[in-house]
């Protein structure tokens, strides 16, 4: 599945994983997501906002746009893009007066592509920046002069935030779905950096991005496999960006093959 801006991941490593999965994840591996499936109407993607504030849901897909707090939407599967990545982004909508200082996020270390982004500048005492600030702009003293980092003015691009993957009928038989935030192997491991001997199939850009911002749980009311080992599940949950149910690097194996089916339908919540 192709991310949504070059960037970040080489889309050939998408490719692979789904051929992959033709044949046949917080802190504790693949047990089953049970949420609630009464929310779940056969044959749409229910999105459930249940955040104390609102959101902008960015969608490479369907249009969503705004989702208020402790809101939803439903959407029909059709209205997806069949067979390719349908890709949504959560944004929060804050005051000015909700935002952290976003010129003190300087872990990033300056302006995207000086340092290699790695998972340790969004967890720990980072995490409030990367809840709220844009981190293509933050930590380079623009941001109170700029307003565009956080709150009503922040830059809404696709290229940051919480990723849910959606491949509806990515083969005949299967939707795939997953979640990805390029956190690495460790707070100080990130992907491989692309060069020269390095797969570029697995490798990143040294400016992309740790794609986590606000928590997120999809689940499903009929079972699905997760990962190449075929492991029954209805769903999974990212509450951090080190979270083990998403692609952390881009031969990573998190994808979701879910088979097609007229009752089948989705529920993607954040903040669950």
């Amino acid at each position: 599945m192709k991310l949504a801006t070059p960037v970040f991941w080489p889309g050939a490593a998408r490719a692979v994983r789904a051929a992959a999965l033709l044949t046949f994840g917080l802190m504790v591996w693949a047990a089953p997501v049970q949420r609630a499936e009464a929310q779940i109407a056969a044959g749409t993607v229910t999105f459930k906002n249940s955040c104390a504030y609102g959101l902008t849901l960015y969608s490479t897909g369907p249009g969503l746009g705004p989702l208020a707090a402790n809101g939803s939407t439903s959407v029909g599967i059709s209205a997806f893009n069949q067979g390719g990545q349908n890709l949504v982004i959560p944004y929060p909508n804050l005051t000015a007066a909700q935002c952290p200082d976003c010129d003190d996020w300087t872990a990033l270390g300056g302006v995207p592509g000086t340092v290699q982004r790695t998972g340790s500048m969004w967890i720990g005492t980072n995490a409030k920046y990367a809840a709220s600030c844009n981190p293509n702009l933050s930590g380079r003293g623009i941001c109170a002069q700029q307003k565009n980092c956080c709150g009503p003015g922040m830059v809404q691009d696709g290229t940051f935030g919480t990723h849910w993957e959606f491949t509806p009928k990515g083969t005949s038989t299967d939707d795939f779905v997953n979640l990805s935030t390029n956190f690495g192997t460790g707070p100080d491991s990130p992907p491989h950096l692309c060069g020269p001997g390095v797969d570029p199939d697995n490798c990143v850009t040294k400016a992309a991005n740790i794609f986590f911002n606000v928590p997120i749980a999809w689940s499903s009311n009929e079972t699905c496999s997760f990962t190449s080992k075929a492991t029954p599940v209805t769903g999974g949950t990212c509450l951090k960006a080190d979270c083990p149910d998403a692609y952390q690097f881009p031969e990573d194996d998190k994808q979701a093959s879910c088979p097609v089916d007229a009752t089948r339908g989705y529920l993607v919540e954040f903040c669950p």
